[in-house]
């Protein structure tokens, strides 16, 4: 039997307006020797009968399609995990049930990685929106080394999983998974680490992979105080992960941007000033160089002079706010 080239690891739970089209892009695929793994994560909606009845449509695919059913509801870095423990391709991917790609994705991507003797290969995306579809460029890794490439890639827009095929060796050599004491920036925390530990990293220039912001039960569309402790979490960790690989001096710039936009909201709650100050103080010292994409003005104002002790003005600053908005 055909080694499997890639494994597709796709978590279900309750996209049952969705999942058709997501598994019938990915039985559709013109690569042969795949396999897809889809984790049930207690779904209680009808998508795992939408889903066998797809799967039963293509009979050519039946021995290369698995439906792990968890035992209570877990969340998707556990499914992930799950599906990541049986993978036997060479390559591992991720597709998340709400979403769907191009027929070629996988050819394509595995035909350049393995002829490039590539780790990671990884691809532009679309983003779907309800009247809208938009390409989104992931950062460019040509021509960059590996400290350049990692810089960019941890203030790009977007540092997800779903986008890129991983040699499975690299999870496995490495000891990688998703973290699960987190559920909402999980895909940075592993993708900065893929990225890190992979020896070559190459970049297919298509836009193979569409993201879809019509599922409102999505984390992004309702971003909440949870997730935010989240991106502080998955930040925090990563310094920690920098710090004892001994590369944090090539990364804290960045990764103190993100903290900083994690934490901007705590400037806006005096309750909240100490908490502010108290969570990684090195990250103060580029509140002026932190991008406006990140932080904007009036926020990195606000920060400075927190840090400045100038607290009295900054709650001053927020008093008016909330008079202008009565």
């Amino acid at each position: 039997m055909e080694r499997i080239k890639v494994s597709v690891i796709i978590p279900v739970h309750n996209v049952s307006c969705y999942i058709e089209k997501c598994a019938r892009s990915l039985l559709e695929q013109t690569i042969g020797s795949i396999e897809f793994i889809f984790v049930d994560d207690c779904s209680t909606d009808d998508s795992i009968s939408i889903l066998e009845n797809v799967i039963a449509d293509y009979p050519e695919r039946k021995n290369v399609t698995h439906i792990e059913r968890q035992d209570r509801n877990r969340g998707q870095s556990y499914a992930r995990n799950t599906g990541l423990k049986i993978a036997s391709g060479e390559y591992i991917a991720y597709c998340d049930a709400d979403d769907w790609v191009d027929v070629r994705m996988y050819q394509v991507m595995y035909e350049k990685a393995s002829s490039q003797k590539a780790d990671i290969c990884y691809c532009d995306y679309n983003i779907v929106h309800k009247d809208s579809i938009q390409c989104q460029h992931a950062v460019d890794c040509s021509g960059l080394d590996k400290v350049d490439f990692m810089k960019r890639y941890m203030t790009s827009g977007l540092t997800v999983v779903w986008n890129m095929i991983v040699r499975r060796d690299v999870y496995f050599r490495n000891n990688l998974k998703f973290p699960q004491n987190i559920t909402y920036c999980e895909d940075f925390w592993l993708s900065v680490r893929l990225m890190h530990f992979a020896e070559k990293v190459i970049k297919v220039n298509s836009s193979f992979y569409y993201y879809n912001r019509l599922n409102a039960a999505s984390l992004l569309n309702e971003p909440s105080r949870e997730a935010c402790e989240d991106m502080l979490c998955a930040y925090l960790e990563t310094v920690d992960f920098f710090r004892n690989t001994g590369n944090i001096e090539h990364y804290e710039k960045e990764l103190s941007w993100r903290i900083l936009a994690a934490k901007q909201d705590m400037v806006l709650n005096p309750e909240e000033y100490d908490r502010f100050l108290a969570i990684y103080p090195d990250s103060h010292r580029y509140i002026t160089s932190c991008p406006e994409y990140f932080c904007n003005r009036k926020i990195k104002f606000m920060m400075w002079m927190l840090t400045h002790g100038l607290g009295i003005v900054v709650t001053g600053i927020n008093h008016m706010r909330k008079l202008a908005r009565r």
